[in-house]
């Protein structure tokens, strides 16, 4: 084949998957239903001491770490 369908097929793609990060990157944007770094479940040492208990919701699961002592 001709070395300008094979660029025009390589192009192609690389603009496609340009466009694709850019729109999977945009629906971050704004997002607000993330945990802060601060809420996180912070690491413990000691993690025999712990249990995690975990709580689901419709689209939202909930932990929280117990102190077994």
């Amino acid at each position: 084949m001709a070395p300008w369908f094979h660029s025009t097929i390589l192009a192609t793609s690389i603009a496609a998957t340009v466009a694709v990060g850019f729109a999977s990157a945009s629906m971050y944007v704004g997002r607000n239903d993330a945990a802060p770094k601060a809420d996180r479940l912070p690491v413990v040492a000691d993690a025999d001491a712990y249990i995690t208990i975990e709580t689901r919701h419709d689209g939202m699961s909930v932990l929280k770490r117990v102190q077994l002592n």
